[in-house]
């Protein structure tokens, strides 16, 4: 197959490399298919709305204003980088068999407004931000933040509502971020204020989830602190997996607002959409600066993966889930326990009570 790609030098090697042994780029005009660099909104201005060839923008800015245009053009597809030769090889093969008058691939349109939107969602808030930080190990600053949450009277009354919920178990009220300090340690207080400053990014309507926003923030609440239990016996970092696991449906809040009718799996989400919940949450964690582990762990949440954050999550999320069907839970910590390198007794050991105080929670709401 012969390609004409108009575009710079460093975006023609990338792609000769893509397509070698599949086609040939060129700068031939009667090729049989096109490929166009775009970069800004004026390069658009300089084509074509329709071409007589199977076309392909290749998008190197993720511009707002630029993607919102894209759906004056008639094309055949849309790539981003970074460039996947697969994914390259089997976009244009699918787009030279259409007709020589190029529809518009409207996942290609589609999926590029949820990336740009992923792009522009708004920034953590500044304690959050701080919070995220220490998940790198940098612990020394703790005691500080512990009195910046204790001057937001909004977030420190959410936190003691949590903490005397039946998820930990207190004996007696706690009435004070002080208190509730010195009972659950620095660790836990931090947890949870980075859980409920995440809790605004919940509100809006989850119908076509069939589900609320407090019901997917609580499940990540629950399952952050899975992943915490499952890291310690694993020798890995409690606290960033906890918030692997606080943050692993944050791509349903971007993806909610294109959503045309009810989902039920994340196969339903990619027929509608051509893209998923634990993609976009990548991509959204990777705009806060979120270390690459806990990114690539939220991308692989509905798969078992190869590296031990993407395991810790993956079994996590199941064992919530299952947490009503004991039969199923038994597997999903045999498996895990399997997986991570633990004796099933200790993890079983671990797990239950946040699991069992999970269900006390939903008897008494």
């Amino acid at each position: 197959m012969r390609i004409l790609f108009i575009g710079s030098q460093e975006s023609r090697a990338l792609f000769q490399s893509a397509v070698k042994g599949h086609g040939e780029i060129t700068s031939d005009k009667d090729s049989e298919l096109c490929i166009i660099e775009v970069s800004e909104v004026s390069t658009l201005f300089r084509l074509p709305k329709k071409f007589s060839v199977p076309t392909f923008f290749y998008i190197t800015k993720k511009d707002k204003q630029l993607i919102e245009a894209l759906s004056d053009f008639k094309i055949s597809g849309i790539f981003f980088p970074p460039l996947k030769p697969e994914d390259v090889v089997s976009k244009m093969f699918r787009g030279s068999a259409q007709p020589k008058a190029a529809v518009t691939d409207g996942f290609d349109t589609l999926k590029a407004k949820i990336i740009a939107k992923a792009e522009n969602i708004p920034p953590l808030p500044a304690l959050a931000r701080e919070l995220v930080r220490l998940t790198r190990n940098d612990k020394t600053q703790m005691k500080d933040f512990v009195e910046q949450i204790k001057k937001d009277q909004g977030l420190s009354s959410r936190i003691i509502k949590l903490v005397n919920s039946p998820f930990y178990g207190v004996r007696q009220e706690i009435s004070s971020i002080d208190r509730a300090t010195v009972l659950l340690g620095l660790n836990t207080v931090k947890n949870l204020a980075l859980a409920v400053s995440t809790e605004q990014f919940y509100n809006k309507n989850f119908s076509l989830f069939k589900t609320t926003g407090q019901k997917i923030w609580h499940h990540g609440f629950v399952v952050g602190r899975l992943c915490e239990v499952i890291a310690k016996p694993a020798g890995e970092d409690e606290d960033s997996l906890y918030l692997a696991g606080l943050m692993h449906d944050m791509g349903k809040t971007v993806i909610v607002d294109f959503l045309v009718k009810e989902v039920s799996t994340i196969e339903d989400e990619r027929n509608q959409l051509g893209t998923d919940h634990c993609a976009v949450g990548e991509l959204v964690l990777t705009k806060w600066a979120v270390v690459k582990d806990i990114a690539e762990a939220v991308h692989n949440h509905h798969q078992l993966g190869k590296d031990i954050f993407s395991r810790i999550l993956y079994y996590a999320n199941q064992m919530h889930k299952n947490i009503d069907s004991a039969e199923d839970l038994h597997d999903n910590i045999e498996d895990c326990a399997f997986a991570v390198g633990v004796p099933f007794e200790k993890l079983e050991e671990l797990v239950m009570p946040v699991l069992e105080s999970e269900r006390i929670g939903n008897d008494t709401a």
